[in-house]
């Protein structure tokens, strides 16, 4: 009986010692996880300069005036409107016939948008927050005929376009950058790993790469043991975001009251779900926040202000229609188009600008107009 209470008591240690072990090496493995989300973080909300983000070093300007259209999503919608006037802007600097064509965010018109383009036998079309796969046939015509087809926010199917602005996988990497600001959010506001609702809209490849990296996030915080969870998962469609969308978001806050933090795949999107929250009297930033992604101004003044929304990550559009008309003139002298320096910048009541949205750190503007030699 001696020997048996022995074995007993020494199993017994050991199991402990096993336990205590395994404790130890997760707490590390967390402290590290913490340590690299911190130092990601910092880095991402950090000034961009003409140094972390430069524009091409040297330009390639075709010769004589050429005519391009412009088909942004919708004009209505900020992310797809403030590119599209950039590229209007830049082209007119150069002597083009630019036009807008707002298809209002329906896929008809978008397609009806891009053939009168075709029929004008304009030389580029340049979209934005259309992907190639939803007006693939379109894309090919316009490119059968000789016309230069670039976007700015896109899925590229098939590299239908010649010129993406910026690649897909800065997208992948803005939704895991909200990941990890919410994970070091969440233990600051409420002491605890952020427990996700995420929310997309599978009509674009963008805002499906951003959940995507949301959920790489998760994972990887799962993995180190630190915590986080995603709670519940929905969809919405662009055209609901104003209408039916945001009773269904309330709903499923309601229906998950364990939840803390909120991700939508961009602005306009968590604009109206915020505010169906906030009548819902479900927006209590003490309890949970909201992450997304465009650094809209109503968004960025929500954030400045302490608001439901935290973070979001801005991407310049104020200078992608330099960059796309940058490229178009590449594309039109038989070069490859090139890197135009555009990545995401997380966006924080630390780091946001005094007042409107975030549009970039310097003035990018000027810095092509210096390189083209334009006024």
């Amino acid at each position: 009986m001696a020997l048996l209470a022995c074995l007993m008591l020494l199993t017994t240690a050991c199991g402990s010692a096993k336990t205590s072990q395994t404790s130890q090496a997760d707490s590390a493995a967390s402290a590290a996880f913490t340590a690299k989300v911190t130092a990601d973080v910092a880095a991402a909300a950090a000034p961009q300069t003409p140094t972390t983000n430069p524009i091409p070093a040297s330009a390639s300007l075709s010769g004589g005036a050429k005519k391009i259209v412009i088909i942004p999503c919708s004009m209505a919608v900020e992310g797809c409107a403030r590119p599209a006037r950039s590229t209007q802007e830049a082209s007119r600097l150069l002597g083009w016939d630019a036009t807008i064509d707002d298809p209002a965010s329906d896929s008809t018109k978008i397609s009806a948008a891009i053939q009168r383009a075709v029929s004008r036998k304009v030389d580029a079309i340049a979209l934005t927050s259309i992907d190639a796969a939803a007006v693939q046939g379109d894309i090919k015509s316009a490119r059968d005929a000789g016309i230069a087809v670039t976007c700015n926010m896109c899925g590229n199917k098939d590299d239908l376009y010649q010129s993406l602005i910026p690649a897909l996988d800065a997208n992948n990497k803005g939704g895991y950058i909200l990941g990890e600001f919410a994970f070091l959010e969440a233990r600051k506001r409420f002491g605890s790993a952020p427990k996700f609702i995420v929310l997309t809209d599978p009509e674009f490849d963008t805002v499906k790469a951003r959940v995507s990296g949301l959920k790489q996030f998760i994972d990887d915080c799962k993995a180190a043991g630190a915590g986080c969870e995603q709670v519940a998962e929905s969809s919405f469609l662009a055209g609901e975001i104003s209408t039916v969308a945001p009773g269904r978001v309330a709903q499923l806050a309601r229906s998950n009251p364990r939840y803390n933090v909120l991700f939508a795949g961009f602005d306009a999107a968590m604009l109206f779900f915020s505010q169906g929250l906030q009548q819902a009297g479900l927006a209590d930033s003490k309890k949970a926040f909201g992450i997304s992604v465009d650094a809209d101004v109503a968004n960025t003044e929500m954030i400045r202000k302490g608001g439901f929304q935290a973070a979001s990550i801005g991407f310049a559009f104020g200078r992608a229609g330099y960059g796309q008309v940058d490229n178009l003139n590449r594309i039109f002298s038989g070069q490859k188009p090139q890197d135009q320096g555009i990545s995401g910048k997380l966006v924080t009541a630390e780091n946001a600008p005094a007042s409107g949205g975030w549009d970039g750190d310097f003035d990018a503007a000027a810095l092509y107009k210096g390189l083209w030699k334009v006024s």
